[in-house]
């Protein structure tokens, strides 16, 4: 375990909290593919590859998030997601992933820098009912490219 600070973010290499975070989000398969998670102060991250300016944006949108819902409204809005579209819309891993509106707002302004400083209080919200379809590039993580509006 390493800790750093890179890019405004308190930084800690970790391998083993990384899995756990990603199986406790996503299940077996998180736990093999997840590689970053945010919890307030820290931005956990699997290897320093990860610690781009890209992802650490992504993981501080993810803080500001926390610190609007008292950080137990994240779980419940986390909870609540994954179960409606699970349950009522059949997603499967990646899409549920992806469906959530904490991870929708994080990857739609991870590459604006300036999204934090413009950000309004409690945006997260409009992402509850503005879905819409991420596609990941191959090999370029964490690039997303957003399509059209999920019903």
């Amino acid at each position: 375990m390493r800790i750093y600070r890179k890019h405004n973010a308190l930084i800690v290499e970790s391998e083993l909290i990384v899995k756990l975070a990603g199986r406790l989000m996503l299940g077996k398969k998180g736990a093999n593919e997840a590689k970053a998670a945010a919890f307030i102060p820290f931005v956990f991250v699997r290897k320093k590859e990860y610690a781009t300016p890209i992802f650490i944006n992504h993981e501080r949108i993810h803080f500001r998030q926390q610190i609007e819902t008292l950080i137990i409204g994240s779980w419940i809005l986390h909870i609540i997601e994954d179960l409606y579209s699970r349950l009522f819309l059949k997603l499967k891993y990646p899409n549920y992933y992806q469906y959530r509106a904490v991870e929708q707002e994080a990857y739609r302004n991870q590459h604006n820098t300036n999204y934090l400083k413009n950000r309004k209080w409690f945006s997260l919200f409009k992402y509850v009912t503005n879905k819409r379809h991420l596609t990941f590039v191959e090999g370029k993580a964490p690039e997303v490219i957003i399509g059209e509006t999920l019903k």
